[in-house]
């Protein structure tokens, strides 16, 4: 499991943006949402790439959207 905590200059907006991906399966789960003003993203995981990969994604699409505001 991991946590990313990154800030924002509209955390809120960014955060509904990426909370589309939201999804809870058996064997992988990922969930952002707004807390105390920053962007929290929790991905829990079977397998370390799987995990590694989709916080690269996680970061990447931030990063377009915080372009895109």
């Amino acid at each position: 499991m991991a946590i990313l905590y990154t800030e924002s200059r509209d955390a809120e907006s960014i955060s509904k943006a990426l909370q589309v991906d939201n999804n809870d399966m058996d064997d992988f789960s990922i969930t952002t949402k707004t807390e105390k003003g920053r962007i929290v993203t929790r991905v829990e995981s079977e397998g370390v790439n799987t995990l590694l990969s989709s916080l690269d994604d996680v970061i990447k699409c931030q990063m377009v959207a915080e372009d895109s505001i």
